[in-house]
């Protein structure tokens, strides 16, 4: 816990937007800068396990998780009166972004903040970024969102390509991504991956994967609402019913569909095995950027979460970037 005379650690709810939303906050000093981190998914929280990447955070700045609208103890705590989360889509997701931002900088005195995303939540914390610049001190695009669709052909080539003597495999992940591209929804994109995964992760030798199930039950910020977020996730067509608009358009979404001008510093950390978010893919966009500062980190022999599996590293790095 946090025992100096001017930090804070605080777990609350706060209306944004009609909804009571979970945010906890943590920081040494309450005149730090804000760093606020929109989580991925859609609808996947993580404040119960960055807590490794946090604590390596706060003594510089205010790190603020948030479970965002529809998700984790914010669905719960708003199920009575939206229990099929039939407000939840991404021009409120917007919209909760910016009224929480305010709540933040009023909070603490602030006039902007720094915006951290990570998958999913860096779509949504890029195109906040396009349409309130006027709040955002700089970005952090953690496993850049670009495109599911351009992900998933690459992603298709590439194992084709390692999986060439296996004519098996090589034919059912061919009819995998048939459908894939004839229904390109959440059920089909789950079978493709449960192709693509484990012929990637054979050939990544030096990857660095971390436990996150011991992860999670490690977690002093863990409670029961967390697990039960959780445990409800396995069920894909209910954790699909109930987020459908927002994975939908998570599914079809383009980053160039938000642009490539920005008017504060942007910067990029990725895991150099990520396949979720292919670096190859983010690189091309990082060259078409036109903003300020921008600059692009890549952590070795990690995936899609670099915040996650080598924590220390990770925030090293975005010191570095914020030192900027």
């Amino acid at each position: 816990r946090i025992l100096s005379s001017n930090g804070i650690d605080e777990k609350l709810y706060v209306n944004i937007n009609g909804h009571n939303q979970y945010v906890f906050i943590r920081g040494k000093d309450v005149n730090n800068p804000i760093i606020l981190n929109l989580h991925g998914g859609p609808a996947n929280p993580d404040a119960f396990f960055t807590y490794e990447f946090a604590k390596e955070i706060i003594e510089e700045y205010i790190y603020v998780s948030w479970d965002q609208r529809g998700c984790g103890r914010t669905y719960y705590k708003n199920k009575h009166i939206d229990p099929k989360n039939e407000s939840t889509d991404f021009g409120q997701a917007i919209k909760d972004v910016d009224e929480l931002v305010n709540y933040l900088c009023k909070r603490f005195k602030k006039n902007k903040v720094v915006i951290m995303g990570h998958s999913y939540g860096s779509l949504l914390g890029a195109s906040y970024v396009v349409k309130y610049p006027e709040r955002v001190e700089g970005y952090i695009g953690i496993g850049q969102s670009i495109s599911i669709k351009d992900t998933q052909k690459m992603n298709y080539d590439e194992a084709v390509n390692l999986l060439i003597d296996d004519k098996k495999k090589t034919y059912e992940l061919e009819m995998a991504y048939q459908r894939l591209k004839k229904c390109f929804n959440l059920e089909n994109l789950m079978k493709f991956q449960r192709l693509t995964v484990p012929c990637f992760v054979a050939n990544m030798p030096k990857l660095k994967q971390t436990n996150q199930i011991k992860l999670i039950l490690s977690s002093p910020d863990l409670a029961f609402n967390d697990i039960r977020w959780l445990v409800g996730m396995l069920n894909l067509k209910a954790h699909y019913t109930r987020n459908k608009k927002l994975l939908d358009y998570t599914l079809s979404a383009n980053i160039y569909d938000v642009g490539n001008e920005y008017s504060v510093p942007m910067y990029f950390v990725s895991g150099e095995y990520d396949k979720s978010c292919r670096v190859d893919l983010l690189k091309k966009y990082y060259d078409e950027i036109v903003a300020p500062n921008k600059k692009l980190v890549i952590i070795k022999a990690c995936g899609h979460s670099p915040q996650i599996d080598k924590p220390v590293l990770f925030a090293k790095e975005v010191k570095k970037l914020l030192q900027n």
